[in-house]
């Protein structure tokens, strides 16, 4: 079997490595994850080998014997497939490389998160991101994309629809797309995508900030403290921080950003495979200021996070409508050769141990907006100018 040392070494790190981090969460920044992935090696011991005998031999066969062509690489995202988890994902060199760029906030495609709508066996849109392609070609989150440049979506998975909606910027993209019954095409040209971590404004003539938080990514904790700072130097009365659209990121960097919010305690609590929770603590403190929290369904995973503290230690009001409802947490495995594996390895629940996963977040005040008119920040303002009395 020529290929049988790589395939025991994939096999062997996706089953047993010890090293990796969390994507909503992950436990270390994109950089230490690369530094991981280069410092892996292929050797190892006889007798861990003999120890999945039963797995490695069915591979073996399979390769050297199924009546069509198999690789390596077929068989070990088939293993993972079979989990029926849209968020554990085996990631090729390429599709490793493309992850960590979306990870640290920039890559090339049309500015979207998706996720597996289980019904249609399609991907659905979660969040569309800011000023990317996708949102000002009107792409909304709860769009489900039936197909990219005539090639059909069905039982595809994520990553493979990832791969065939990006492409080189400059170049378009045509959407088959179904919204609320209806089937439409929109033509969408590819950029390279640098989100900004966090947008800020001020209103109510400075009385009121308002602190919008697009993603997760590495730095943004530091920058949310920055801009929290500021706002305080200029004596803003209150705060709207909108997490709407955001998909969420890193777990360590959602603690450091609730920390701003919340004081010392749970943020969440995780529940692995024995079933025990296990608190995730922070040093944080309480947001001294009348706080509305802005959320919708592309509001997800580490989003969610901050959103169900605030609401949990009775920080602020949420207002809009019920989130996504993703409360599992993935674990990156970086593996050999430039291979990467992203397991979901938890459950969490929020910090008064509410269960949000298929469920979401519901808002103290639920409102839709309109096509025209934002009436969840316009409703936002209103409570906060009659709590400050303005």
């Amino acid at each position: 079997m020529k290929t049988a040392s790589k395939v025991l070494t994939v096999i062997l790190i996706a089953l047993l490595a010890l090293t990796g981090g969390y994507y909503l969460g992950v436990q270390y920044p994109p950089s230490a994850i690369a530094n991981r992935i280069k410092g892996q090696t292929n050797v190892f011991p006889k007798a861990l080998l003999r120890d999945h005998s039963l797995l490695v031999r069915t591979a073996e066969i399979i390769e050297d014997n199924y009546y069509k062509p198999v690789t390596e690489d077929q068989l070990t995202e088939g293993m993972v497939n079979s989990l029926d988890d849209p968020y554990s994902v085996f990631f090729p060199p390429a599709q490793t490389k493309e992850f960590q760029e979306e990870i640290s906030g920039q890559y090339a495609g049309i500015g979207v998160e998706i996720t597996e709508n289980k019904k249609e066996q399609l991907p659905e849109i979660v969040s569309v991101f800011p000023d990317t392609p996708a949102e000002k070609a009107g792409l909304k989150p709860g769009d489900i994309i039936i197909s990219a440049n005539g090639k059909n979506f069905k039982g595809l998975s994520l990553e493979d629809v990832s791969n065939i909606v990006k492409g080189k910027p400059g170049t378009s993209v045509k959407l088959e797309v179904k919204r609320n019954e209806k089937t439409f095409t929109l033509n969408v040209k590819r950029e390279i995508i640098h989100l900004p971590l966090i947008y800020t404004k001020y209103l109510d003539n400075g009385k009121i900030g308002y602190l919008r938080i697009n993603m997760f990514s590495e730095g943004v904790g530091k920058n949310v403290r920055s801009a929290l700072s500021e706002m305080k130097d200029k004596h803003i009365e209150a705060l709207v921080l909108d997490l709407r659209n955001n998909p969420g990121g890193l777990l360590n960097e959602c603690a450091s950003v609730a920390t701003n919010f919340v004081p010392s305690g749970p943020l969440i609590w995780t529940v692995g495979r024995n079933g025990k929770p296990v608190p995730l603590n922070i040093s944080g403190h309480k947001f001294d200021l009348p706080l509305v929290v802005l959320v919708n369904k592309g509001t997800a995973s580490a989003a969610e996070i901050l959103t169900g503290a605030i609401k949990d230690y009775g920080i602020g009001k949420v207002i809009g409508e019920q989130t996504f409802g993703k409360g599992v947490v993935q674990q990156i495995f970086p593996l050999a050769n430039g291979y990467t594996l992203k397991i979901t390895v938890e459950e969490y629940l929020t910090a008064k141990k509410h269960k949000i996963n298929k469920i979401g977040i519901k808002p103290d005040i639920i409102i839709k907006n309109t096509e025209k008119e934002d009436l969840q920040l316009e409703k936002a303002i209103e409570i906060l100018k009659s709590e400050i009395g303005g």
